[in-house]
């Protein structure tokens, strides 16, 4: 969200990138984040992460800030994306499932992809650069 409590927008051609803090105790092998469509459960947009930076620990446990990226093609819909779950995949091969409770903490949880706009580009200057 904005700041005016508005979901940010992207269209296509945008890359989307989030940034997840996630605490942890198990090594990281990889990471995978789902936003589903508001009105279309069925249609997500997907984010995963397989390198993960250094940790900070304290005791047994590990905080892990991981930027996590997703391109807007042409296929995706249209429409509000919220946050639905995030898994975790430990090196060992655990997987700790995220969902709805875990996630309600979470204050920016959702985006808008819109139409790309129709307008016709404006020249606004032209110079020889030789």
């Amino acid at each position: 969200m904005n700041d005016d409590g508005v979901p940010r927008q992207y269209m296509v051609g945008d890359r989307i990138v989030v940034e997840l803090d996630l605490e942890h105790r198990t090594n990281l092998g990889r990471v995978f984040v789902a936003f589903t469509h508001e009105t279309d459960p069925l249609t997500e947009l997907y984010f995963e992460a397989t390198s993960f930076p250094e940790e900070r620990r304290v005791g047994a446990t590990r905080t892990s800030r991981l930027v996590l990226e997703a391109a807007v093609t042409s296929e995706v819909v249209t429409g509000v994306y919220a946050l639905n779950r995030v898994n975790v995949f430990s090196v060992g091969g655990k997987l700790a499932r995220l969902q709805e409770d875990a996630l309600s903490g979470i204050s920016e949880r959702s985006f808008e992809v819109i139409e790309e706009p129709a307008e016709t580009p404006i020249i606004s200057g032209l110079r020889f650069l030789g």
